[in-house]
């Protein structure tokens, strides 16, 4: 990772990053701060907030021993991939804690789509293409008395590194061609990461929670999907007020259907082989 070659990245215009219009004159402040190698850049990161680093911090890493997603899951950071994680510090009620999930996936996910990546969400906190996982986001929060104070946004996206099979990679994508500016470098694509993660809180800031639910819903890969809960088949058909995974069921009549709604953990939707 070449810092100052990512610093340029940052500094020039916003739209060769994929931020949309209507955010391309904000210019976000982020403290850039990276290892080789660390067991995980979200505990690396709270070590940081926890000396006083402020708002807009980043720890990046070229591999980690010990990275995560969500629930415990291991995540594998091979050299290629972009390993970084982002502080944010937004006072929020606490009942906010799942749209800040999905603004990040989703605008990562746009800023991808906008320099020619055609991503996806999956529920609730990763960018596929064609069914495949390209990245994933895990949220960490400190929250006290109801508020939450600090946001520690992980993310691990595929570039350059070897992928399971269930996997994609930028590499993968353009193969045999090569990736088009900013996607060509480490460096391009963790500058559209960054962005794309701003870009999807500050959507979520000036346009509200049904605002969000609606243009994540417009990017879900498994949107119609028929799964199955408690041995019942249900067809998904959006994203519930409160972040969860909503469904639908038809009664055993046919003449009437129930909605449901899904916690994250509660069911497991899969990749594409």
């Amino acid at each position: 990772m070449d810092l100052d070659q990512l610093e340029q990245h940052l500094s020039g215009p916003s739209s060769r990053l994929g931020v949309m219009a209507k955010f391309r004159n904000i210019r976000p402040r982020f403290q850039l701060h990276w290892q080789h190698h660390i067991d995980s850049t979200n505990r690396g990161l709270w070590d940081l907030l926890r000396s006083g680093a402020p708002s807009g911090t980043v720890l990046l890493a070229t591999t980690q021993s010990a990275g995560r997603g969500q629930r415990g899951r291991e995540w594998l950071s091979a050299p290629g991939g972009v390993y970084l994680s982002l502080a944010l510090k937004p006072e929020l009620p606490v009942s906010q804690a799942a749209h800040v999930t999905l603004a990040s996936a989703w605008g990562l996910a746009r800023s991808l789509r906008d320099v020619g990546v055609p991503a996806q969400v999956k529920w609730p906190n990763d960018v596929v293409v064609n069914g495949k996982k390209l990245g994933g986001i895990l949220t960490e929060t400190r929250v006290s008395n109801g508020i939450i104070h600090d946001i520690v946004l992980g993310v691990g996206l595929n570039g350059w590194n070897a992928v399971p099979s269930t996997g994609t990679s930028i590499q993968k994508i353009f193969q045999p061609d090569l990736p088009p500016q900013p996607l060509n470098t480490i460096e391009g694509l963790t500058a559209v990461t960054l962005y794309g993660l701003i870009q999807g809180y500050l959507y979520w800031q000036n346009y509200g929670n049904q605002a969000l639910l609606n243009a994540y819903k417009s990017s879900m890969t498994n949107l119609g999907q028929t799964i199955t809960v408690e041995d019942n088949p249900v067809h998904i058909i959006g994203i519930a007020a409160s972040g969860n995974l909503q469904v639908q069921a038809a009664q055993s009549n046919r003449q009437s259907m129930n909605t449901l709604e899904i916690e994250p953990g509660k069911v497991t939707l899969g990749y594409n082989a």
